[in-house]
């Protein structure tokens, strides 16, 4: 059965605080994280099932983390469509992430 993914880029300094949160709120058999040491700006590669829930989460999560000053910039990719979404509310982020391969990069 092909699943619905999500697709989350965290550069570096944004995997030092979120990593540890999204692994504790999003189930393990619905996420796969992949590392880059090489590269500080895609430095983890969070590949999740798209559900409704997961979605929920870490948008709530992600707008907790700008609020905290750790999130700077979002972009959003769907496609070749790529836009800034910095001043996303919490409703847009999870819209977004529930679009079929979207990808957020968050740093």
């Amino acid at each position: 059965m092909n699943s619905k993914r999500l697709t989350l880029v965290l550069s570096q300094a944004v995997s030092r605080v979120m990593l540890e949160d999204i692994r504790a709120i999003v189930p393990p058999q619905a996420l796969n994280v992949f590392l880059n040491g090489l590269d500080p700006v895609r430095y983890a590669t969070l590949d999740c099932l798209q559900s409704e829930e997961n979605c929920a989460l870490l948008a709530s999560a992600i707008v907790v983390w700008r609020q905290l000053g750790h999130v700077h910039a979002i972009r959003y990719q769907k496609g070749e469509h790529v836009r800034q979404v910095d001043d996303a509310s919490q409703f847009q982020l999870f819209s977004m992430m529930k679009t079929h391969r979207a990808i957020l990069q968050l740093a």
